[in-house]
């Protein structure tokens, strides 16, 4: 256990993530001034002609799009980051990663809106219009969300509870070199999809989301069922075993929601988002009226 602590240290520590966060915002602001002068480079002076390239060099507004990548892969480390401290916390990373993307998204829907048209409502103003109002759902289930994680109750922590931590922290430490191996194969996809656009013609950009995000969540469900059957050995609380259950199908819902478009897209999220909510917000009832032996229920009662 002390081996996989100090191991565990060595790539999830305070000064780790401050750093990462500082490169962050430096990347990400680069990042923008970048996009922002191929646009300007584009649309006003016509210098370059970048045939394939017209969701993200059509608006300046769609030059927050870049910013908002690096940051979501920033919280995909802060998710890895507090896995051992709390299942539930990063459960609320991923809630937070989903609303980022569609956030991300909402930039890139106004760079395509139809201002010319009288009539806003037509269909390819529609995407917006769901994005923001699924984001403001988001928004609000997450509050919610981290209310019931305050209110929750604290339990002193105890021998198995540490090796139950201890076990978390190994499967982040697996997580490092599929996450670097993940994003590495990512972004060589999707460069080579730039490449066949400016040479071979492609038609269209691929969106990042299907490179990277897509077998992220693969991942994730694959570590939540871990932890779920390891909750099993270290603890007999039936509303944490429910707990965990419900989260594993959380993030199976989030997953699938990658595979729509549209308005089942931004369905499928929002409801994954309120499942895991409900789910925290009943197991937070059901331990207020759980008090171990001292309940009324138990045998020592019957």
């Amino acid at each position: 256990m002390k081996k996989i602590d100090s191991l565990f240290d060595l790539f999830f520590n305070d000064q780790l993530k401050q750093r990462l966060e500082s490169w962050v915002i430096i990347i990400a602001s680069a990042g923008f001034v970048i996009h922002l002068s191929l646009i300007l480079l584009v649309n006003t002076l016509g210098i370059v002609e970048l045939v394939g390239f017209e969701d993200y060099l059509a608006n300046p507004i769609s030059a927050v799009y870049t910013p908002f990548s690096f940051i979501l892969i920033y919280e995909v480390y802060l998710l890895i980051y507090y896995l051992p401290r709390s299942f539930a916390i990063s459960i609320g990373k991923q809630f937070e990663i989903i609303s980022l993307i569609l956030i991300r998204r909402v930039f890139k829907d106004i760079s395509k809106i139809n201002v010319q048209s009288e009539i806003l409502f037509q269909a390819e103003n529609l995407p917006l219009l769901y994005d923001i109002l699924g984001f403001i759902v988001l928004f609000t289930l997450i509050f919610f969300y981290r209310y019931f994680l305050v209110k929750r109750k604290v339990h002193q922590a105890s021998e198995s509870l540490s090796q139950f931590k201890s076990y978390k922290k190994l499967l982040c430490l697996l997580l490092v070199p599929v996450f670097i191996g993940l994003a590495s194969v990512s972004f060589f996809k999707w460069s080579l999809d730039i490449y066949h656009i400016l040479i071979d013609g492609q038609q269209k950009l691929m969106d990042f989301n299907t490179v990277f995000y897509h077998d992220f969540f693969d991942i994730l469900i694959i570590v939540d069922v871990l932890i779920l059957v390891a909750s099993l050995k270290f603890t007999d609380r039936y509303s944490l075993i429910i707990r965990n259950t419900g989260f594993v199908i959380t993030t199976v819902l989030l997953r699938v929601s990658f595979n729509y478009l549209g308005l089942e897209n931004v369905v499928l999220m929002v409801g994954a988002v309120l499942f895991g909510v409900t789910i925290l917000g009943v197991q937070l009832l059901y331990d207020k009226i759980d008090i171990g032996d001292s309940t009324k229920e138990s045998y020592g009662y019957m």
